[in-house]
């Protein structure tokens, strides 16, 4: 998924909010995805903060690939923070978008 880094760095730079940088993200994996053959509906995932306060985690932004490639989210966290957000990986195959 190296060849999404363009595209994180671009909403890196474009987006202030985390609710618009998280559905950007979104919509890159499900483009990745489809790409793949794989039905985004199934693998890929988004929660608003509250949607992620009810399944006990913290109260942020959430987007999830479980099929993408291995540990996508831990180098996409680096690319993806900037001075209105950080990512966090919660394993390696999802961000968690948390006030800077």
């Amino acid at each position: 998924m190296n060849h999404l880094i363009p595209k994180f760095k671009a909403i890196a730079s474009k987006y202030t909010s985390q609710a618009g940088a998280a559905k950007a993200v979104y919509k890159v994996l499900v483009e990745y995805a489809e790409s793949c053959g794989m039905d985004p509906n199934m693998e890929v995932s988004i929660r608003t903060p509250k949607e992620n306060l009810s399944f006990g985690f913290h109260e942020c932004w959430y987007v999830g690939f479980e099929a993408g490639d291995y540990q996508w989210a831990i180098g996409a966290s680096f690319t993806l923070s900037n001075d209105h957000w950080y990512t966090e990986p919660y394993y390696s195959f999802d961000l968690n978008f948390t006030k800077a």
